[in-house]
Parts: C-alpha cells; sequence; structure tokens
C-alpha cells in the first residue's frame, strides 16, 4: 500500500492546529474518518506520529521528523501542480499501453479522469497484448501500462496504482428457456471451451483456473483467440464457454444473448493497475498523483 498524499495533507492538518476536530473540520471531513486516516499513515510508517495523551496534541519525534519530509513533498508536489495548471497552453504528451480488453474497457474512463485534470494531455495509446505491452513498459515505450496484475509484473508492482478489481465470468448463449446451453456443473460430457492464446493474461488465469479443476470437469477447446470481444461473439453464436471481463458483457447479459454459466468458484476476480517505470519523467508526477484518486 502506497502512502496517499491526503493522508499528507491530514498529518499536516494535525500538526499545524494540534487538534483532532478542528483538522478533520478544515479538511471538509468527519473526524471519525480523519482518525482513521491518520491511523492509517502511522500504520503505513509502522511509527506513532501523535502523542494523543496532550491536550492540545503533540507530536512525537518520529512525526517531528516525518513533518519536514511531509512538508517537502507536498509543497513540491503542489509546485508541479501549480506550474501544469499555469501551463494551459502548452501540450503535455502522455503515452499509455494497453491489452486488448482494457483498450475498451477501461481506457476511455482512464482518459476522462486525467482530462479533469488538464484538457491540455494529448494521451496516445498503445494496444498490444500483454507480454508485448510488458516489453513497451521496460524498454520505456511508453509513459504508463493498463493491465492486469500479472506476475510478469512483479518488479514494477512498486510503480503501480491499483485501479479496482473485476469478475472474470463464464458465459455463453441461452438456451430458448433462458437457461445456458452449456454448464460448468455438468460432467457427463465435454463442454465447448472458446480459449484465449497463451500469451494473453486472460489465458493464462483460464487455463490455471480449468488445470485445479480438471479432474471434475472435461473441456473441449473449440478454438483459440487473442481477444475477449472475439471470444465473446462466437460465444454468442452459441459456440460455447468463454471468459469475459464483466465490464465486456453488461449489455449482452442485460439483453440475455449471454447467460453466466458457472458458480462463484468459476469467477475468478482480477487487479487491474496502472504501472510506470520506476524512473519516469517529472513532469508527469502530478498526473501520477491524479490518477491515485481514480476508481474503477
Amino acid at each position: 500500500m502506497d502512502v496517499e498524499t491526503k493522508w499528507l495533507r491530514d498529518f499536516l492538518m494535525l500538526a499545524q492546529t494540534k487538534n483532532f476536530s478542528r483538522a478533520a473540520q478544515l479538511r471538509h471531513i468527519t473526524q471519525p474518518a480523519f482518525s482513521r486516516r491518520i491511523k492509517a499513515l502511522e500504520t503505513h510508517l509502522n511509527c506513532k506520529l501523535i502523542n494523543r495523551l496532550y491536550q492540545p496534541i503533540k507530536l512525537t519525534k518520529e512525526g517531528l521528523l516525518f513533518e519536514q519530509s511531509a512538508l517537502k513533498i507536498i509543497n513540491e508536489l503542489d509546485f508541479s501542480l501549480d506550474q501544469l495548471h499555469k501551463a494551459d497552453d502548452k501540450q503535455v504528451d502522455l503515452t499509455i499501453s494497453a491489452t486488448h480488453t482494457l483498450s475498451l474497457g477501461v481506457f476511455p474512463l482512464l482518459v476522462q479522469h486525467l482530462n479533469q485534470l488538464n484538457d491540455q494531455i494529448n494521451t496516445s495509446l498503445k494496444v498490444a497484448d500483454a507480454d508485448d505491452c510488458i516489453n513497451l513498459l521496460s524498454n520505456k515505450s511508453c509513459d504508463y501500462l493498463l493491465a492486469f496484475s500479472d506476475p510478469l509484473l512483479a518488479t514494477h508492482q512498486a510503480d503501480s496504482i491499483l485501479l479496482g478489481t473485476i469478475k472474470l465470468l463464464p458465459v455463453c448463449k441461452p438456451d430458448d428457456n433462458g437457461k445456458a446451453l452449456y454448464s460448468l456443473t455438468d460432467h457427463s460430457q465435454k463442454v465447448p471451451f472458446l480459449a484465449y492464446q497463451y500469451n494473453i493474461y486472460l489465458g493464462r488465469v483460464v487455463n490455471q483456473l480449468l488445470n485445479n479443476n480438471r479432474q471434475i470437469l472435461k473441456m473441449r477447446q473449440i478454438l483459440e483467440a487473442p481477444m475477449a470481444d472475439t471470444l465473446k461473439m462466437m460465444a454468442i453464436q452459441g459456440l460455447g464457454i468463454a471468459w469475459i471481463p464483466e465490464f465486456s458483457i453488461y449489455d449482452e447479459l442485460a439483453n440475455e444473448q449471454l447467460t453466466i454459466c458457472g458458480e462463484k468458484k468459476w469467477h475468478p476476480t482480477l487487479e487491474v493497475r496502472l504501472y510506470r517505470h520506476h524512473d519516469q519523467k517529472k513532469l508527469l508526477e502530478p498526473l501520477w498523483q491524479h490518477l491515485m484518486g481514480f476508481q474503477l
């Protein structure tokens, strides 16, 4: 878990006012929520910053030291934000790489959030499969990588933002009565399966899920494709079961073109993260801080 800038601002306000109620009021949140955020900061730093036995409160030795660091961080960030806002006539170029599925389901929301900060951001998108996207980030051919939390990205985990979690749902075409044509609970016959290519992260997730249940389930692979949208269209045609991210099938589930065909154990949860290189351009730091407030 990364230290959030709002925690630093909370701490600095508390250090200034020496009163939880007053600091919470000035930060425009309730006192219980404010207290939880101060506690979260202390937990993350693994030390006590506030001596709560005094009224007004006092900073501990660690708190006094951290106050200087927090003040420096916030001042530098505010300066960068101010420079960014002043540069209304200057275009900020940002390159984001993304997997096919996330480029359609999440990338537009990400750009919308960025434009709340500065409408002069020119965002370019590089779409590739998961492994190629990782190479783009490693080779600094993109500023940010929008991807599922892949073990292959473990070395970049410290420089990432958790944007949210989504379910990967097993779906197929319903019959005339609205029931699934194929079932993951029917072990009497082989179930037709629409697969991702192995170099796709979703493919590795689904393959692991099937391997863990191979003794109780018989699957018959019908086809293999690199994109969720391709498998979705094949599932709508009734060719078999496909695992599709939930944000890609809201409409198809609502209008009954598709139906979920497996219980919750067949619904793996995936993290969606934004990654950056550890030595990113300083000009982009305000964007990164702003994106920490994004949630799916």
